[in-house]
């Protein structure tokens, strides 16, 4: 566990490989989104980008996560059909599905956007569909949400929100609840089943506050809760102080991959 120096929380970014071309050749880069680390700046965390593989062993380095969006989840994974389908890693499916459910365990606050509420769904037993017709750059659309939930008391009834995906949840299985909902039915966000572990799914794209383009108003309200629980998270790791002429006899716990 970490002392307490900077009273800014960390917020650690799963980062996802590609390639970048060199005048010498391929290069191998692990990265995210630039517009997922301003956002958390701006709302007051520090961002921390994570190397997927490598995630889990971080989770007593960080006070929440961000899972970003990115290609479609492996169908092997939830038996769907290999059709419709694309930009498939299966490596960075099993990582970030690793990393989710080690951060259940800890109740470490996930934020998880567009394909990572994909991850989220799958990792806990529910079912996607494809070819959902939702890639709507400029105009987006309107969700409805759940009145009493996160996303409702943050957001409002029917908050405008970007839509750039073509998967979406089928079947969320019994360790979420959907709280929105796009005009066609088509599950917009996800809560745990659970009280105790601050985590929120959405399938729209809050990073995208200040794109010229996409500009998504949700950013804000995401980003700020988001800082909120990691605080939250912090302070309830928080080692106790020793009482005066006594020594202190808690120790950093561990957490294995």
């Amino acid at each position: 566990m970490r002392p307490a120096t900077d009273p800014r929380p960390v917020v650690g970014v799963v980062g996802h490989g590609y390639t970048v071309p060199m005048h010498f050749g391929d290069l191998p880069v692990t990265g995210t989104p630039r517009d997922f680390t301003e956002m958390i700046a701006e709302a007051g965390g520090r961002p921390l980008v994570l190397p997927p593989q490598d995630a889990v062993g971080l989770l007593d380095v960080v006070d929440a996560l961000v899972l970003t969006g990115g290609g479609d989840v492996d169908p092997a994974l939830y038996g769907g059909s290999v059709e419709s389908v694309h930009g498939v890693v299966r490596e960075r499916d099993d990582a970030e599905i690793r990393l989710v459910r080690a951060a259940a365990q800890v109740r470490v606050p996930v934020l998880a956007v567009c394909r990572g509420l994909q991850v989220l769904v799958v990792a806990f037993g529910g079912r996607l569909r494809a070819d959902v017709p939702h890639v709507l750059p400029e105009s987006g659309h309107r969700v409805r949400t759940e009145p009493g939930s996160l996303v409702h008391r943050m957001l409002g009834p029917a908050p405008r929100t970007s839509a750039l995906h073509h998967q979406a949840v089928a079947d969320p299985g019994s360790a979420w609840r959907p709280t929105a909902w796009a005009e066609d039915g088509t599950i917009e966000a996800i809560e745990p089943t659970s009280d105790d572990w601050s985590t929120l799914g959405v399938q729209w794209h809050p990073e995208l506050h200040r794109h010229e383009l996409l500009g998504d108003s949700t950013g804000p309200a995401i980003f700020g809760w988001l800082i909120a629980a990691a605080r939250t998270h912090r302070s309830q790791q928080a080692p106790p102080s020793p009482a005066p002429g006594s020594e202190l006899s808690w120790k950093p716990s561990c957490l294995t991959a």
